[in-house]
C-alpha cells in the first residue's frame, strides 16, 4: 500500500471527525467538502488531528494487576550490599581534604575526618577557637590530649601551650606525662609559695604591653586591662572614674622607674605607689586636685596589697622566672595549676596572666607566623569574673594572633543564659559533642548550636570515644576518636582509680 493511499483510508475513517470540525468553520449543517479551500480547511485539520490522536492505553494483565505491576511499590526493592553503595551518598562523596592532621574516623563514610582549625580557616569556618562539651568519662580529654596536643607537635610551625588544672596522683598535672614524653620541664605555680618553691609571672611584665596600638590593629590586653580587671574582682566593684586615673597615673610611675633602673615592676610597688604617691606626680591631675589625689589611689592599693600578702603571694607579686621565658622557647609549654585552690581568685586570675602574656607575646612574634594552641580543660574557671572578660576579650583576636583556644565544658544547662561561659562556647568555630546522661544538658546542647531535629537523642546515645562535630554551616558529622597505641599510654588517667600510681 502506497503512502497515498494509507492517507486517504485515513480521511476516510476519520470522516466524522472532519465533519464536526468543519460545520462550525463553513457554517453548515451537514458539511460537504466541496471547493479547493474547503479541501485545504480538511487537510490541515486531518493533518492536525494526526498529531494529536492518542493511541489507547495498553489492556493490564489480570495477574500483573494482582500483583501490583501497575502501581508504584510502597517498600523499596530488594538488592545486596555491593549494589547498595551506590545509594549512600556519604559513601559516594567522599571527603578530598588532605592537609591538616587526621582527627579521628567517620562513621557514617568510614574515612579519615580531619578537622584541624588552621587547615579549616578560610574555606570552612571564620573562628578558629574550638570548645569540647560532655559529660565526665566520656573521652573529652583523650581527644583535646591527643588531636589538639600530641599531634600538633608532629608540625615545624606549630606550638601548644597548656594551662594544666586536673591533678593525676603525685605527678601534679595530667599533661606532665607528655611534657616528659616531649622533652619538656612543667612550669608549676604554688600559691602562697615560699622562696624557693613554684615560679611567678609578673603581672607587670614589660612583655605585657601597656595598652600601646599595633601597625596591624592587633593589640591584645594590656596592663591596664589587666591589672584593673584583678582589682575589680578583689573589690567586687567596678573602678570609678577617679580609681582608674589614680591606677594609670601609678602604673606609668613605677614603668618609667624600672626602665630607668633596668629592671621590672612589681606589683607591691604598684600597691605602695597607690598608697602613697611618688611628690609631684599628682600634678598632673592640677593643683586643684593634688591633695584629693592622693586618696583616689586607696581602694586600688589596698586591694593589690591584700592580693600580694594572700592569694596571689608567690604567684604574680614579683618579677617573672627565668624558667617560664624560656619554656616558650619549646614547641610544647605546660603550665601546671593543678596545686592552685579552686575558690579564690588565685586560680582565675592566673590564667587570665597568662592567657594576656601568651597574647602579647605571640603579637611580638607575629612576623615569625607561629601557630599556637591554647588548651583549658576547665574552661568555666576563667568564664566570671573581670578577668573572665579579659580572657574573652583575647580570644576575639585569636586570628590576629594565630591562637587557637581549645577549652572544655560538662553540663551547660546549669548555666544561665547570660552566663560569661556560655558566651565562651558559642566563641568556638568548632564544637565536639560528646554524649550527655541527662536529657536537659542535651536538649540545652542541640538548641544552642541549633542541630537538626533527631540530634537530642543522638547525643544521649554515644558511646565512649564517639561525638558529634559540627563546624562552619555543614550539619554536624559522627567522629570516633582513633588512639595509636603511644597516645592510649600517654592519655590513660585511670592508674589512680585503679590503684597504680607510683
Amino acid at each position: 500500500m502506497t503512502n497515498t493511499q494509507q492517507r486517504a483510508g485515513y480521511r476516510r475513517s476519520h470522516k466524522k471527525t472532519i465533519r464536526s470540525t468543519l460545520t462550525p468553520a463553513l457554517g453548515k449543517k451537514n458539511a460537504t467538502i466541496e471547493s479547493p479551500e474547503e479541501t485545504a480547511v480538511a487537510d490541515a485539520v486531518v493533518a492536525s488531528d494526526r498529531i494529536t490522536v492518542r493511541r489507547p492505553p495498553p489492556k493490564r494483565n489480570k495477574w500483573l494487576d494482582r500483583w501490583g505491576w501497575y502501581e508504584i511499590r510502597s517498600e523499596g526493592a530488594w538488592t545486596s550490599t555491593r549494589q547498595g553503595e551506590a545509594l549512600n551518598l556519604a559513601t559516594m562523596r567522599r571527603s578530598v581534604r588532605h592537609q591538616g592532621l587526621m582527627t579521628g574516623l567517620n562513621k557514617i563514610s568510614q574515612t579519615m575526618e580531619i578537622v584541624d582549625p588552621f587547615e579549616l580557616y578560610g574555606t570552612e569556618i571564620e573562628n578558629i577557637n574550638i570548645a569540647v562539651i560532655g559529660d565526665i568519662g566520656k573521652a573529652k580529654s583523650s581527644l583535646i590530649k591527643t588531636a589538639f596536643c600530641w599531634r600538633q607537635l608532629a608540625l615545624p610551625n606549630r606550638q601548644v601551650v597548656v594551662i594544666d588544672k586536673k591533678r593525676q596522683g603525685n605527678k601534679g598535672g595530667e599533661y606532665s606525662v607528655i611534657a616528659e614524653a616531649a622533652g619538656a620541664r612543667s612550669i608549676r605555680f604554688h600559691a602562697g609559695g615560699a622562696d624557693g618553691i613554684g615560679v611567678r609571672l609578673n603581672l607587670l611584665d614589660p612583655a605585657i604591653a601597656s595598652g600601646a596600638e599595633r601597625t596591624d590593629g592587633v593589640a591584645p590586653a594590656g596592663q591596664e586591662a589587666l591589672v584593673g580587671a584583678v582589682i575589680e574582682d578583689t573589690i567586687g566593684r567596678p573602678l570609678v572614674e577617679t580609681e582608674d586615673a589614680a591606677l594609670r597615673l601609678a602604673l606609668q610611675v613605677v614603668n618609667a622607674r624600672a626602665a630607668t633602673e633596668g629592671r621590672e615592676p612589681i606589683l607591691r610597688e604598684l600597691a605602695d605607689e597607690l598608697l602613697n604617691p611618688t611628690p609631684g606626680s599628682g600634678q598632673t591631675f592640677g593643683d586643684l586636685w593634688t591633695e584629693d589625689a592622693k586618696r583616689w589611689g586607696l581602694t586600688p592599693g589596698l586591694a593589690l596589697r591584700k592580693l600580694c600578702e594572700g592569694d596571689l603571694k608567690g604567684l604574680v607579686d614579683g618579677a617573672t622566672s627565668p624558667e617560664v621565658r624560656e619554656a616558650l622557647e619549646h614547641p610544647f609549654v605546660h603550665f601546671d595549676v593543678s596545686a592552685l585552690p579552686n575558690k579564690g581568685p588565685a586560680l582565675r586570675v592566673i590564667m587570665t596572666v597568662i592567657n594576656t602574656w601568651l597574647a602579647n607575646v605571640l603579637a611580638a612574634r607575629s612576623a615569625q607566623h607561629m601557630q599556637t594552641v591554647l588548651i583549658v580543660e576547665e574552661g568555666w574557671h576563667v568564664a566570671d569574673g573581670s578577668t573572665g572578660k579579659v580572657f574573652r576579650e583575647n580570644m576575639k583576636l585569636s586570628r590576629g594572633l594565630g591562637l587557637s583556644t581549645c577549652s572544655a565544658f560538662h553540663h551547660i544547662s546549669d548555666l544561665p543564659t547570660d552566663s560569661p561561659a556560655r558566651a565562651l562556647m558559642k566563641e568556638a568555630g568548632i564544637v565536639f559533642l560528646y554524649g550527655q546522661d541527662r536529657v536537659e544538658d542535651a536538649e540545652e546542647t542541640a538548641r544552642m548550636y541549633h542541630l537538626p531535629p533527631g540530634s537530642t537523642e543522638i547525643i544521649m546515645s554515644l558511646a565512649k570515644g564517639h561525638c558529634l562535630v559540627k563546624y562552619g554551616t555543614a550539619d554536624p558529622i559522627l567522629l570516633q576518636h582513633v588512639r595509636s597505641d603511644i597516645e592510649i599510654t600517654l592519655t590513660d588517667t585511670d592508674e589512680v582509680i585503679k590503684g597504680e600510681a607510683a
